[in-house]
C-alpha cells in the first residue's frame, strides 16, 4: 500500500530548509542589489585551513608508488592522501589542482563531508615521508572502492608500492555514463593530458570545460577567463580511452543570471562586444544564438530568485536545469523544478560541480543512459532528453513499467491502472538514508534505513489515472543526494497541471518583474505571465509546452 503523500521530502530537508530560510531573510538584509545573484544560503566563503605540511626530517624514507587499475592494469589517475594529507610530493605537475590549493571551499552541504586533503597523480609519484606508520589513501571517483594501504617504514628506508584500484560498479557496463556540465580549466592548447588526468582521476567520462565572462563579454577575448585555446563544441573535444573533454562557455550577467553552454560551435555573439552585460541581452536571446550554433544551454546554479529564470523556463529556452550542485538542490530547489513538471513542462535537471568554486572536482555528476558508448554529443543530447541522474554520490535507477527516465508512458482517453515500479540504489562510498519514490512532487514511498545502506533494492506499484511524472531520490546528511529525472505517463493526450504551482511561479515572475529593469526582458516576463495567467483561467495558452507522442 502507498503512504500517504508527503511535500517534504525528508526531516533532514526540513532542518535545512528553515536554516536556509533564516539565512535567506540575513541575505535580503545585507547583501546590495548587485550581489542578489549570490544571496543563496548555501554560499560560505571561507576556505578550510590545511593540516601542516609534515617535515620528513633527515632520517625520511621514501615511497615509490605505481597505481594501476585493476581491470585493464593499465596505469590510473587517482587522488591520494598521505598520512592524513600532512604528507606530498616535492614534484608533482598536478599539485596546484590538489585539495590543499585549490577548491575546498567551505559551500554547500557538502562541505560537511569528512575528506583527507589528497593530491591529484597521474598513476606514478614518489613522496618523502616521516619514517614509522605511513598511511597512503587512494581514490577515484564514486565507482571505485576507496583503497588503504599502510606501510612501516625505517629511517632512510625505500619502498616501492603497486596499488590496483578497483570498481564496485561498472556503470559504463549497465549503460550508464558519467558527466560533468560546468568545470572551469583552462585549455593551454598544449594540457590536455593533464585536463585528461584529473578528470579522469575523478571518473569523469564526458567533461565539458568552460570559459567564463566577468562583467564584460567580448566572444571569448576580453573579459574572459578559463580559456579554450582550442576552440568550442565539436573540433575542440579530446580523449584518453573512455574519457573525453570538450569546451564552451559559462555566460554571464548578474542582474538575469548563469548559463551553462556546452558544444557551441563558437562563442555565442551577444550584441557585441560590450563592458556591461546587465545591458542585455535577454538570456532568452542568448538561447536562440546557442542553439543556432548547435549548442546545448542550462540555467546555471539552480536559476537565481528574481531574475530571468523563470522566464526562460517558462519559455521553453533551456535544455537542462543545472540544480544539483555543492551537494544540495540549489536556488529554485525541488520545489521550484517540480513546479514547471506540475504545469507540463519536460524539464531535464543535471549534477554539475563548478570546479573550482565547489569543494572538489566532481562533486555532482550526471549519469545518462545510452545503448552504445556516447560521443560528447550524444552524452549531451542524452542529458537534454532527460535520460539522466544526477547525483553527489549514490547511483539510482528507476525503472516504471520497464522505462527509464526520460521516457514516456501514454494510454488513451481514460486509464486506470497500476504500474510495477522498480528501484535500485548502490552507494558503496557514501551510503544512504532515505529512498523516496515522488509522484508529481509528492512522495508515495519512503524507505528509511536507521543504518545507511551500500545497496538497496525495492519493487512497488502506482496506480495511474491521470496525466503525471514519477521519478525517485535518495540521500543522506553531509550533501549525500541523487535524484533522477522524470518517467512520464499522458493519459489522454493531457499534459498535468495543478494550479499551486502554476501561481508559485507567477509569484516568482512577479518577483523579477519588480527587481529586472531591461525593457526588453520585461516585456518577455509579462508575456509569459500572461500566457500562464490564461492556463489557470482555463483558456488557450500559447505556452510551448511539449508535444505528447
Amino acid at each position: 500500500m502507498l503512504e500517504r503523500p508527503e511535500r517534504f521530502s525528508s526531516p533532514w530537508n526540513i532542518i535545512r530548509g528553515l536554516s536556509c530560510a533564516l539565512c535567506l531573510f540575513a541575505a535580503l538584509i545585507l547583501l546590495p542589489g548587485r550581489a542578489w545573484a549570490h544571496y543563496d544560503p548555501m554560499i560560505e566563503e571561507s576556505t578550510p585551513v590545511p593540516p601542516p605540511l609534515a617535515e620528513p626530517g633527515e632520517d625520511a624514507a621514501l615511497v615509490q608508488v605505481t597505481v594501476l587499475d585493476r581491470t585493464t592494469g593499465e596505469r590510473a589517475s587517482a587522488t591520494v592522501s598521505v598520512n592524513g594529507g600532512t604528507c606530498e610530493p616535492l614534484v608533482n605537475g598536478y599539485r596546484r589542482y590538489g585539495l590543499r590549493f585549490c577548491a575546498n571551499r567551505q559551500k554547500g552541504p557538502i562541505r560537511f563531508r569528512p575528506l583527507k586533503y589528497y593530491f591529484y597523480t597521474a598513476g606514478s609519484f614518489e613522496v618523502r615521508v616521516p619514517p614509522g606508520t605511513v598511511t597512503l589513501e587512494f581514490g577515484k571517483g564514486y565507482e571505485y572502492a576507496p583503497r588503504t594501504v599502510k606501510l612501516e617504514l625505517e629511517p632512510g628506508d625505500t619502498a616501492h608500492l603497486e596499488v590496483r584500484l578497483e570498481r564496485w560498479i561498472d556503470s559504463s557496463a549497465l549503460g550508464w555514463y558519467s558527466g560533468d556540465t560546468h568545470i572551469h580549466m583552462e585549455r593551454t592548447g598544449s594540457n590536455d593530458d593533464s585536463l585528461l588526468a584529473l578528470t579522469s582521476a575523478k571518473d569523469i567520462r564526458y567533461a565539458y570545460l568552460l570559459s567564463m565572462n566577468t562583467q564584460g563579454y567580448a566572444q571569448g577575448g576580453e573579459y574572459e577567463g578559463w580559456l579554450q585555446a582550442k576552440g568550442l563544441g565539436d573540433r575542440s573535444a579530446a580523449h584518453r580511452g573512455p574519457y573525453f573533454i570538450s569546451s564552451g562557455q559559462e555566460y554571464r550577467t548578474s542582474r538575469l543570471g548563469h548559463v551553462t553552454i556546452i558544444l557551441p560551435d563558437s562563442y555565442v555573439p551577444g550584441t557585441g562586444a560590450t563592458k556591461d552585460t546587465d545591458l542585455g541581452p535577454s538570456l532568452a536571446v542568448i538561447a536562440d544564438q546557442t542553439h543556432e550554433l548547435n549548442g546545448y544551454i542550462g540555467l546555471a546554479h539552480g536559476g537565481y530568485w528574481h531574475q530571468e529564470a523563470d522566464a526562460l523556463l517558462l519559455a521553453g529556452k533551456m535544455d537542462f536545469l543545472e540544480l544539483l550542485q555543492f551537494g544540495g538542490y540549489r536556488s529554485l530547489g525541488l520545489e521550484g523544478w517540480y513546479d514547471f513538471l506540475n504545469i507540463g513542462y519536460r524539464l531535464p535537471i543535471v549534477g554539475a560541480c563548478d570546479f573550482p568554486y565547489t569543494r572538489e572536482l566532481g562533486s555532482e555528476i550526471t549519469y545518462v543512459w545510452s545503448d552504445s558508448q556516447p560521443s560528447p554529443r550524444t552524452w549531451a543530447r542524452a542529458a537534454a532528453e532527460g535520460k539522466s541522474f544526477a547525483s553527489s554520490g549514490p547511483l539510482l535507477f528507476l525503472k516504471v513499467a520497464g522505462k527509464k527516465p526520460g521516457e514516456i508512458i501514454a494510454f488513451g482517453e481514460t486509464a486506470d491502472t497500476t504500474l510495477p515500479v522498480e528501484l535500485e540504489v548502490r552507494s558503496a562510498n557514501y551510503p544512504v538514508r532515505y529512498l523516496e519514490l515522488i509522484v508529481n512532487g509528492w512522495v508515495v514511498k519512503r524507505e528509511l534505513f536507521l543504518q545507511p545502506k551500500t545497496e538497496y533494492h525495492l519493487e512497488t506499484a502506482i496506480r495511474v489515472g491521470e496525466s503525471q511524472w514519477v521519478a525517485a531520490r535518495t540521500c543522506a546528511e553531509a550533501g549525500t543526494e541523487a535524484h533522477t529525472n522524470p518517467v512520464y505517463i499522458y493519459v489522454g493526450g493531457k499534459q498535468p497541471f495543478n494550479r499551486d504551482s502554476a501561481r508559485n511561479i507567477l509569484a516568482r515572475l512577479e518577483g523579477s518583474l519588480e527587481t529586472i529593469d531591461q525593457k526588453e526582458v520585461l516585456q518577455r516576463l509579462s508575456g509569459l505571465k500572461g500566457e500562464l495567467e490564461a492556463c489557470l483561467a482555463g483558456r488557450k495558452s500559447r505556452l510551448p509546452l511539449p508535444s505528447i507522442p
